[in-house]
């Protein structure tokens, strides 16, 4: 150990005694803090679960809903490395410095969710895709154990890769050390799981709560699933397409009371042709087919961590929570060649890319994606996509489950949550405070605000404003209204509560709400280091230009 890292082991532990209320850490009775399961989706659609109006299989989910309470109106920052960042922290992304650059280190001045429960005594435990690293080696596999007790995944802001292989672009690592992936049998969702099940048994063995991060690589493209999985969805997407299936997610929705019946839905995606005129029906449907069939593997991979919670005797006091770290991906890939001008080989493998249907997905050999037309449905009943800061593109389920608080098994909430409360909230939970310095460094003043009132069953006083920017695109919501624009295109302003589904612009009818709103914006991108204060964008309130606050 070097003299730094001792004196940070030294700092850590004092900041962890101060945190716990003079009680040294662990030694508080663990049955008045919950374990805390943190699940999340990678480019899943809002309503592509059956416990948010889909026909995608999920009784997994379902149950937790059944048994929790369901978000309607719960937002993440579109992407996944600010969506990650955000979530750890507790911050905008900006301010974790996450922007629209960045190098997958967060900025020293912030402290992540693991380090904190680490140090007030859990068992900290991360699977999965862990792309959201700290300025303090996170992204060093070797070094992670520093922040967590257990890892098993691949870090760095790459994406998911091969599905059944993930050897070379996207190395796996079991605490610090490489993991070799065997050549047959491996698919990434099941061993992700794998994991995080053995994690809690040893977690719950120890007799401390435990922390789970699981992180899942699914629904991501490429599509890649099993045989079996996909065979469970082909016909029902042949029969019935992409409008009549977004028909039905919309109707269901309002059943289930997550939006208001009388809540249009968006017009069909101008890229996206009638159902019954669109050529190579048998290759568009087994896209959707494969992209389901990921979600239900999904599924049932969080059935066995409920399973493993169960036996461990630890159900009634563990918080689950589940979102998707942004909207679905619209994105088409059809280069036959990568950046070099050679045939691909993703993670060492031969691979047929391009969508067209010569190409169809599923196999490891394949880089396929379900581009808008599908997209389009997983987003029933918004608009848009990953990467913009419409409501298609921030947009998330969140699943809330905690036998022993909260009470209104089923119920659905119109109380609009942000991805930077899931920090507080496990902290508040946890009984842990966040700190005004960690270890060696002073970290900025926690955004979100805890969401125990709403599991309540009680109001809570939430965010007065709430904030986007991403690669030009914009956002800001002010009560029921909202402000939204894409890059280098002009403000478009929506009341979310007559019209979550953004089809009906009003900015031209409400000139002065626009300027209000717009100033509320340029003072947050100032405020967080969306721009740099005196810089030329600056000046412009920061429509064009973002800076990483390091």
């Amino acid at each position: 150990m070097t003299r730094r890292e001792f004196i940070q082991s030294l700092t850590g532990g004092a900041a962890a005694l101060a945190m716990s209320g003079g009680r040294a850490p662990g030694k508080e009775p663990t049955a008045s803090r919950p374990n805390i399961v943190l699940i999340m989706a990678d480019d899943m659609g809002f309503s592509d679960l059956g416990c948010y109006g889909g026909e995608i299989r999920t009784p997994n989910l379902d149950r937790l809903a059944k048994g929790g309470l369901r978000f309607a109106q719960f937002y993440n920052c579109a992407l996944c490395g600010p969506s990650r960042a955000a979530l750890m922290t507790g911050l905008y992304p900006h301010q974790a410095g996450v922007g629209e650059r960045w190098t997958g280190l967060l900025s020293r001045r912030c402290v992540t969710l693991p380090e904190l429960l680490k140090h007030a005594g859990y068992s900290t435990n991360v699977v999965g895709r862990l792309d959201m690293v700290t300025a303090d080696n996170w992204h060093d596999p070797r070094l992670i154990h520093r922040h967590v007790d257990h890892f098993f995944g691949s870090t760095g802001h790459v994406g998911p890769g091969n599905y059944f292989k993930g050897v070379r672009d996207n190395p796996f690592y079991l605490d610090g050390k490489p993991y070799g992936i065997p050549a047959e049998g491996f698919y990434k969702t099941d061993a992700v799981t794998d994991h995080a099940v053995r994690f809690i048994g040893d977690a719950a063995g120890k007799g401390k709560p435990f922390f789970l991060y699981a992180a899942h690589y699914a629904p991501h493209w490429p599509l890649h699933a099993k045989g079996e999985d996909i065979a469970r969805y082909r016909d029902m997407y042949r029969t019935l397409g992409w409008d009549e299936l977004r028909a039905r997610r919309h109707k269901r929705l309002t059943e289930l009371g997550l939006i208001d019946a009388k809540t249009r839905l968006s017009r069909r995606d101008p890229r996206v042709p009638p159902w019954n005129t669109a050529a190579h029906k048998a290759w568009q449907a087994e896209r959707m087919a494969v992209y389901a069939a990921q979600i239900d593997c999904m599924d049932r991979s969080i059935g066995r961590i409920l399973q493993a919670i169960r036996k461990a005797g630890v159900e009634q006091n563990t918080l689950v929570l589940f979102l998707s770290d942004n909207g679905p991906s619209d994105q088409v890939w059809s280069r036959p060649l990568d950046r070099k001008g050679r045939p691909w080989r993703l993670d060492g493998t031969p691979t047929r890319v391009g969508n067209k249907p010569t190409i169809m997905p599923g196999g490891p050999d394949t880089f396929v994606t379900y581009g808008p037309p599908w997209a389009n449905m997983s987003n029933t009943p918004f608009r848009l996509y990953k990467g913009t800061s419409h409501e298609g593109g921030i947009a998330t389920p969140l699943i809330a489950c905690w036998p022993q608080v909260i009470k209104q098994g089923g119920a659905v909430t119109q109380q609009v949550g942000h991805i930077i409360d899931i920090m507080a909230t496990c902290l508040d939970a946890a009984g842990v405070a966040y700190p005004a310095a960690f270890a060696d460094r002073t970290v900025q003043p926690l955004e979100g605000k805890s969401l125990l009132p709403i599991f309540r069953g009680k109001r809570r006083e939430g965010h007065e404003t709430l904030c986007w920017q991403l690669r030009g695109t914009r956002a800001v919501r002010r009560g029921t209204w909202k402000l939204v624009a894409l890059k280098g295109k002009p403000w478009e302003l929506y009341d979310m509560e007559a019209d979550p589904a953004e089809t009906n612009n009003s900015a031209d009818r409400h000139p002065q709400r626009v300027q209000a709103m717009v100033a509320i914006h340029r003072a947050w991108a100032r405020r967080c280091g969306v721009v740099r204060p005196g810089s030329a964008a600056g000046a412009k309130g920061g429509e064009d230009h973002y800076d990483r606050l390091g």
